[in-house]
């Protein structure tokens, strides 16, 4: 049998034109295993605020209106898909206006209060939580008016908290709350409720 030379080149030829081809085939049949998202710090967080909305006719044994407005900012952060932590802020400011008797003057009261603490809820379904406060509040009270009736004596006082409770969320991206709180630290010598009711809204949480 001859060796031919000519037939050698040509199925050489033939089989380099067809190698790109049975290539792009191969790569195609391949599953392309699909890449990975970087999970970051900042995908791990929600983000809430509460508001406070209140009228008063005077306070304690001081006659007369206050107007109180609150804001009160707190960031979680998801430890897994129901437990999740943070802290959360509070300032609120009172505008009071008194009067001791019906020919004294009018005297007016600007106060702000202000807190921060820390907090752990459990979202154990998707429209209920679970929520634990441990938080430090300071506030300014108007005790009296001073000897000419014409100033508002005032003290500040500083609450520790451990509030404990359940709330409700819409369940959304960007929802709505409300929390009914007890709390554990209030004392049992005040006359005040130790209620705290909460409205305000998140997103992500």
């Amino acid at each position: 049998m001859k060796f031919n030379i000519s037939k050698l080149i040509l199925l050489c030829f033939l089989f380099t034109l067809t190698l790109p081809a049975f290539s792009q085939v191969s790569t195609r049949s391949r599953k392309v295993a699909p890449e990975k998202v970087a999970v970051t710090f900042t995908d791990h967080l929600w983000y809430g605020a509460g508001f406070g909305l209140s009228f008063n006719s005077g306070y304690g044994n001081l006659a007369g209106s206050t107007f109180s407005v609150g804001l009160s900012p707190m960031v979680g952060y998801k430890l897994n898909n129901i437990f999740s932590v943070g802290p959360r802020f509070e300032i609120q400011y009172t505008n009071g206006r008194y009067q001791a008797y019906t020919n004294t003057p009018v005297v007016k009261f600007n106060g702000i209060d202000f807190g921060a603490g820390v907090f752990a809820r459990a979202k154990f379904v998707r429209i209920l939580f679970a929520h634990v406060e441990l938080s430090y509040i300071n506030r300014v009270y108007p005790i009296d008016f001073n000897a000419n009736f014409d100033k508002i004596v005032t003290e500040r006082f500083g609450d520790n908290q451990f509030l404990v409770g359940l709330g409700y969320t819409s369940g959304t991206i960007a929802s709505s709350e409300i929390s009914l709180l007890y709390d554990l630290n209030a004392s049992s010598q005040s006359t005040s409720l130790p209620l705290v009711y909460r409205l305000g809204f998140t997103y992500k949480f």
